[in-house]
């Protein structure tokens, strides 16, 4: 229903529209906004206190002009020298710089002590999880409980449920048909 609604109103829309266009264009200056009245009432209190104030404040005054010509700007890029270390008592970071990527796509691995029973390192629990998947009987549950320090029950749920990827060749691929 609104396209047949508007194409019977576009004729009446579109009516006469290039003269009322051309008047709307030879008018001489488009007429402005009204003034707030406050500020019709600081143009009042202005122009009893100096009346050609106006006047002056749009003429282009040549003093001015000759004084903006005279001003001449140079800059040059600042060296990159590389500032001193500035030591401070807020306990703020001192080195602001990126920390190298590492191997664990973003996650931070702390540096956890050998000694903290209970705990391992994100680096320490791929490698006895690669290790216990390349041999099973050599790396058993007991055996990386005692190295790392953990407790029995946390190391077998840990090799239960998590597992490693390992990328393999096509040629040996047991899926893949040989076709040679």
């Amino acid at each position: 229903m609104g396209k047949a609604y508007s194409l019977l109103l576009r004729p009446f829309r579109n009516f006469n529209v290039e003269s009322r266009a051309q008047r709307i264009i030879s008018q001489d200056k488009p007429t402005p906004a009204p003034h707030h009245p406050s500020v019709q009432k600081q143009k009042a209190i202005v122009e009893k206190l100096e009346p050609d104030f106006f006047e002056i404040h749009n003429k282009k005054d040549p003093h001015l002009d000759d004084r903006l010509k005279s001003v001449f700007v140079q800059s040059a890029d600042p060296q990159d020298e590389p500032s001193e270390v500035l030591t401070s008592t807020r306990p703020l970071p001192q080195n602001r710089s990126r920390p190298p990527p590492n191997l664990y796509n973003g996650m931070y691995d702390h540096k956890t002590p050998s000694s903290a029973a209970g705990k391992c390192s994100l680096k320490n629990a791929i490698q006895f999880i690669n290790n216990h998947q390349q041999d099973p009987e050599k790396y058993t549950i007991e055996n990386i409980s005692q190295t790392y320090k953990l407790d029995k029950k946390v190391v077998e749920d840990i090799i239960t449920n998590f597992k490693l990827f390992q990328s393999m060749d096509s040629k040996l691929d047991p899926f893949k048909p040989n076709i040679e």
